[in-house]
């Protein structure tokens, strides 16, 4: 594809008339003619303004090479500017959703259900929130370390109040089997255990993912 050829086609899908380009770019409606005829050429600054406008390169004006596609960059992985776009969002469905999980959870510990179905439920769902998150900040993190590691603290920052639950109250649950195996334990110690425990991690957390000032 010829010099004039490029103009033309460009042009047209500007749908721009000869006139109207000449306009532009302060030169005639014959000087365009005979560019886009190949009886002439355009000076230098007038293939700049061309490729400026045309938003292509003068390299590619210039010589016969197929410009690329606005989308066909080599470097497909989205900048952390456009991951961070939805992040916020992202960290609101993550909280409300290990929330629910959470709930899940502990309406399985009241009701005492077969099969413990809602339980392995708020357990998926929770892995779940924590694998879609947990994989954004890697992805922010192979180009900014910094803002990746900054998301993750927030994650768990905002999470770990509905993460830490269950987990606290089975451990408890775990440590007073054991200890009632040696020494006579009354159940009734469950519940501050796991209150105990569940505030020691989330207070643990709380000084763990502190930011900075």
């Amino acid at each position: 594809m010829t010099l004039g050829e490029k103009i033309t086609d460009l042009r047209k899908k500007r749908g721009l008339s000869q006139e109207e380009l000449a306009i532009t770019l302060g030169v005639s409606r014959q000087a365009v003619s005979k560019w886009e005829l190949g009886d002439a050429m355009p000076d230098t600054d007038k293939v700049i303004a061309l490729a400026d406008y045309f938003d292509v390169t003068t390299d590619w004006l210039l010589r016969d090479i197929q410009p690329s596609s606005p989308g066909s960059e080599t470097n497909s992985i989205p900048s952390v500017t456009e991951m961070l776009r939805g992040a916020p969002m992202l960290l609101n469905l993550t909280i409300g959703g290990n929330v629910f999980g959470a709930a899940l959870m502990i309406y399985d510990l009241w009701q005492q259900t077969y099969y413990q179905i809602p339980t392995i439920l708020g357990l998926f769902v929770q892995i779940g929130m924590c694998a879609l998150f947990l994989g954004l900040c890697s992805s922010i993190q192979t180009q900014d370390v910094s803002t990746g590691r900054q998301w993750r603290k927030k994650y768990w920052r905002c999470n770990i109040y509905a993460l830490a639950l269950m987990p606290s109250f089975w451990v408890s649950n775990i440590a007073l089997d054991m200890l009632a195996q040696r020494f006579p334990v009354s159940p009734l110690l469950l519940l501050p255990m796991t209150a105990m425990v569940y505030f020691l991690v989330c207070l643990r957390m709380h000084f763990a993912t502190r930011e900075t000032q």
